[in-house]
């Protein structure tokens, strides 16, 4: 089956496929994942800092454990729309550039590192985080240095033993010959 209609298998995130859902109406199969960190984003964090900020622009992310509440909030008219974005990060950079020179407040829903190329592209305006413990240590492995080694290497090559291998491979095929 095929067209408009065909159910869609999305993963890993459900929240960025509730949003992606919401989007474009299509049908889909919504993995029951999520990246810790955004998940982390609650409504009650967003409550506090618009509280605080009660003019900002707010950003959330469409990964964030809060995005569905804060659509619904605003569909409801709970939350003012006025300055809710969902925006993915590279448009949230857009947004900085755009927003360069202008001033105000923005608060910002998403892993506390986006702030820095936020603030770099805007520095005039006051990016808050929605949460300041949302912070990915596992992005923060992942250095220059250390992506420039591993392309001059072309390793390090990660062996996993055959037996580990083979009982991994079992379940992935059957979560794609579900969809």
């Amino acid at each position: 089956q095929r067209g408009e209609q065909t159910e869609i298998l999305f993963g890993p995130d459900m929240f960025l496929g509730a949003y992606v859902e919401k989007m474009t109406g299509r049908p889909m199969r919504v993995w029951d994942g999520e990246c810790h960190v955004h998940a982390g984003i609650r409504p009650r964090d967003i409550a506090d800092r618009r509280e605080v900020h009660p003019g900002a622009d707010f950003l959330i992310h469409p990964e964030c454990g809060c995005s569905t509440s804060v659509m619904e909030y605003a569909a409801a008219g709970d939350i003012a729309r006025a300055g809710v974005q969902m925006l993915s990060t590279g448009q949230m950079m857009a947004y900085a550039r755009e927003r360069a020179g202008s001033g105000g407040t923005a608060i910002v829903a998403t892993e506390t590192g986006m702030l820095h190329p936020l603030r770099m592209a805007a520095p005039d305006v006051d990016f808050v985080a929605a949460n300041e413990a949302a912070s990915c240590r596992y992005m923060k492995m992942i250095t220059l240095s250390k992506l420039r080694d591993a392309l001059r290497s072309g390793g390090p090559v990660i062996k996993v033993p055959d037996a580990i291998a083979d009982r991994a491979r079992l379940p992935i095929e059957r979560m794609v010959a579900i969809g």
